[in-house]
């Protein structure tokens, strides 16, 4: 007591704080600790809420949800940018406290104008900054600015912008409307990390989307393709389209007796205002418009849709039929008096047309006659498009073998994508799983060694513990790039085997080799100089590993298991003679079960 009673005295002497002050001021800082590191978890588990669902609106509306219960505030929103920098609040994609629901300044899909973000195209934004103000009157704010915010009742706001790839997205932002609030540190990074997981989000949906419509658009092609070679193996390839067309227009001006019988073909580059006559027979008291160019702008514009829904004209007299001045015109330029005109179709595109014209005199066409048109345009279009399948069924099958060409790779790439650990971007478990059970087989055959080295982070969840998950997961990808460089040049595979437990597999590798590459990772990973948790500075400064190393020329009756286990019992031991260290199993006899007896202990390469 006295002795507490004095150093309060010499406390107070020298202006510094007493041995009580000192313990509440300890007892409030480890508080504010555990409740951060409470958030950290807590936002660990969003961000896992986040990466489980595919979905932008369950993935948005868990986001927003989550991250207005952890801060405490009123209202959480997601904000979309147009193309013009102009955009609105995403409908659905926000979370609101009891009591703020009927602002009917922010019913769904409410815009907000920002003159300073269209002008200068969201430049605070998209230089990745955060803004927050804790209240709006004591911050400064331009007179418009200060408007809007009331305008939606926001007292206060933090906002991190919503990146997908390199471009702005939108922004996350929480408000509240009931009075001023003071923004923490770890507040905004809560709000920044959640805002950069919901890009990856809304990029990876983008990404599976993109993959999925790609993959069945290339199934869709893939069998249409093979439908349309099934048919036109069926359509006569020696078909000679000039040849059809004389013989075509001959016959039928034969056969109604008419003056001219022409097939005229649209240029279909200038949207039906273009076109000219290839193919002809006319008596000769009448000119020929064989390859007359015709310009016919009030076909293009007026009766185009017309003759693309079948429509066939017949007129008994151009004179009486109540036609355009530039279409009598037309007409008048080839001596036409009477025509029928049927559409003829290349698939579903209008193509050209058939015409029959009367040029010395008006006439009555028969009901007979325009039935046999119609039926011969008909069958003058399906040989149309034989002839013109014939020229293209070539590159059609050069196309369709480039889309099951993509379509390989494709599937490749998915599958190659499935055996990549998404946060390290090495092997995972899967890809370890495949690789070692080959390997086994090649060095079974080749009698050649096969190693595998299992590397696990020392003290790791004290790492985590102590920096939160976010830098456990940057620590995870530091290592597994090391161990990844360590062993590339020796033709090895690295692999993230589980947790913070790596596995290699080095083929054709046995004895010192294993060991001079096993400890060329240990030096690898130290020389990274990731710093250590102060909970574990007796153990080393900075991350190191453990590593067990187990080879084996494999042999018939054994199996990839029974080596991996070696390499785990190593492991094992490397942890109990104290972390930071390499043990190996070396053995050329049948083994089984985990027998850790046979452990050669080795002493720590540092």
């Amino acid at each position: 007591m006295l002795r507490r009673l004095i150093s309060g005295t010499v406390s107070r002497a020298l202006g510094l704080p007493s041995v009580s002050q000192l313990e509440q001021q300890l007892t409030a800082c480890r508080s504010e600790l555990e409740a951060v590191n409470r958030q950290q978890q807590t936002v660990y588990n969003v961000i896992s809420k986040i990466r489980a669902s595919l979905d932008t609106k369950t993935i948005f509306c868990t986001a927003t949800k989550e991250t207005c219960r952890l801060l405490g505030i009123e209202r959480v929103t997601v904000y979309r940018f147009n193309s013009e920098w102009g955009g609105e609040f995403v409908d659905g994609f926000e979370f609101i406290e009891a009591g703020w629901e009927e602002l009917s300044v922010w019913r769904t899909g409410s815009s907000w104008s920002d003159t300073y973000l269209k002008e200068t195209q969201g430049e605070c934004f998209r230089q990745n900054r955060a803004l927050y103000v804790s209240d709006i009157y004591e911050s400064n704010l331009s007179k418009c600015h200060l408007e809007t915010l009331e305008r939606f009742r926001i007292r206060a706001y933090a906002t991190c912008p919503i990146f997908v790839g390199d471009k702005l997205w939108g922004i996350l932002g929480a408000y509240q409307h009931s009075g001023p609030h003071q923004w923490k540190e770890h507040e905004m990074m809560l709000l920044s990390q959640v805002a950069s997981q919901l890009g990856v989000a809304v990029k990876q949906s983008q990404l599976l989307k993109n993959t999925k419509d790609k993959a069945r658009a290339l199934k869709q092609a893939n069998a249409l393709q093979g439908l349309l070679l099934h048919l036109t193996a069926e359509i006569r390839d020696s078909l000679e389209l000039d040849v059809l067309f004389k013989t075509t227009v001959k016959e039928v001006r034969r056969v109604m007796a008419a003056d001219r019988v022409g097939i005229f073909r649209f240029d279909l580059e200038t949207n039906y205002h273009y076109g000219e006559f290839i193919a002809e027979s006319v008596l000769p008291t009448y000119e020929s418009a064989l390859m007359c160019k015709v310009r016919d702008r009030c076909f293009g514009d007026e009766y185009f849709k017309l003759y693309q829904q079948g429509r066939l004209q017949v007129l008994n007299d151009i004179r009486g039929a109540n036609l355009s001045e530039c279409h009598v015109t037309i007409l008048e330029q080839f001596q036409i008096r009477a025509q029928i005109i049927v559409p003829l179709f290349d698939g579903e595109i209008l193509w050209g047309l058939l015409c029959i014209h009367q040029c010395g005199d008006t006439r009555r066409w028969l009901t007979t006659e325009v039935d046999f048109v119609r039926q011969l345009a008909a069958q003058f279009s399906v040989a149309l498009d034989h002839a013109n399948l014939h020229s293209q069924v070539r590159a059609q099958a050069d196309r369709l073998a480039g889309m099951v060409q993509s379509l390989e790779a494709l599937n490749a790439e998915l599958r190659e994508m499935g055996k990549v650990d998404k946060l390290t971007q090495i092997a995972n478990r899967r890809a370890f799983d495949d690789c070692i059970h080959e390997e086994w087989q090649l060095m079974m055959q080749q009698r050649r060694p096969l190693t595998v080295i299992l590397v696990d982070i020392d003290f790791f969840k004290c790492f985590n513990d102590a920096f939160g998950h976010v830098e456990g997961d940057r620590c995870l990808q530091q290592v597994a790039q090391a161990i990844h460089q360590a062993v590339e040049s020796f033709s090895g595979l690295a692999a993230r085997y589980g947790g913070e437990e790596f596995a290699v597999i080095l083929p054709r590798t046995g004895g010192e080799s294993a060991v001079a590459i096993a400890q060329q990772v240990q030096r690898t990973i130290q020389e990274l100089a990731i710093p250590a948790p102060d909970s574990i500075h007796r153990h080393a400064d900075v991350v190191t590993v453990s590593l067990g190393i187990a080879s084996i020329i494999p042999e018939a009756g054994q199996s990839p298991q029974s080596l991996i286990e070696f390499a785990d019992a190593a492991l094992y031991q490397a942890k109990e003679g104290g972390r930071n260290t390499w043990r190996t199993f070396q053995s050329q006899k049948p083994f089984k079960g985990n027998d850790r007896s046979v452990i050669k202990n080795n002493k720590p390469t540092s």
